[in-house]
C-alpha cells in the first residue's frame, strides 16, 4: 500500500503543468546570469522552432525568423503578442543586459518599443543543453480566457 502511495503521489507531481507549456522542455536551460556572455555571441540568426508553431497552431510551412546585429532585431514576421495573428516584419532598437558582477545579476535583450505595439519586451536567452546552441525564448500573455502564457522559442542557425 506504501508503494501504491508513493508511486501515485509522483505520478501527480510529475504530470502537473502550472505555467507556461514550453518552459518546462528539458532540452533548453537558463543562461546563467552570474556569467559573462558576451553580446558578440547573441549576434546571429534565430529560427522559430517547430514544437513552437504547432503550439500556436501555425500551419504555413514558411520560417520566422529573428536577426539580431549591433543594436537591432529585425524579423521577416512575427506574431502578435496579443491577438497570435502573423504579422510583417519589422526593426527595433534593443540593449542587452547582462550585469553578472551584481549582487542580483540579470540577463536578457530588451526591446526598445515606443510605439507600444504588439511585440515583446524582454527577451530570455537559454542554452540547449545538447550542443549549447543558444535560444530565445519570447513570453507572450494569456488570451481571454487562457489560464496561462506561453513560450515562442527561436533557436539560432548562424
Amino acid at each position: 500500500m506504501k508503494k501504491l502511495f508513493v508511486f501515485i503521489t509522483l505520478f501527480f507531481l510529475f504530470s502537473c503543468q502550472d505555467g507556461p507549456r514550453a518552459a518546462f522542455n528539458e532540452e533548453f536551460i537558463n543562461v546563467n546570469p552570474q556569467k559573462e556572455l558576451s553580446f558578440k555571441k547573441l549576434i546571429g540568426q534565430y529560427k522559430l522552432d517547430n514544437d513552437s508553431k504547432k503550439r500556436y497552431g501555425i500551419i504555413d510551412s514558411s520560417s520566422y525568423y529573428i536577426y539580431i546585429k549591433d543594436n537591432e532585431l529585425l524579423t521577416n514576421k512575427y506574431i502578435n503578442t496579443r491577438t497570435r495573428e502573423i504579422q510583417d516584419g519589422f526593426k527595433k532598437n534593443i540593449y542587452y543586459v547582462n550585469n553578472y558582477k551584481e549582487k542580483s545579476p540579470l540577463i536578457f535583450i530588451g526591446v526598445r518599443n515606443h510605439e507600444k505595439d504588439d511585440f515583446y519586451s524582454d527577451i530570455a536567452i537559454y542554452y540547449r543543453k545538447k550542443d549549447s546552441i543558444l535560444a530565445l525564448y519570447i513570453y507572450t500573455p494569456p488570451l481571454k480566457g487562457q489560464e496561462n502564457g506561453d513560450y515562442l522559442r527561436y533557436i539560432k542557425v548562424k
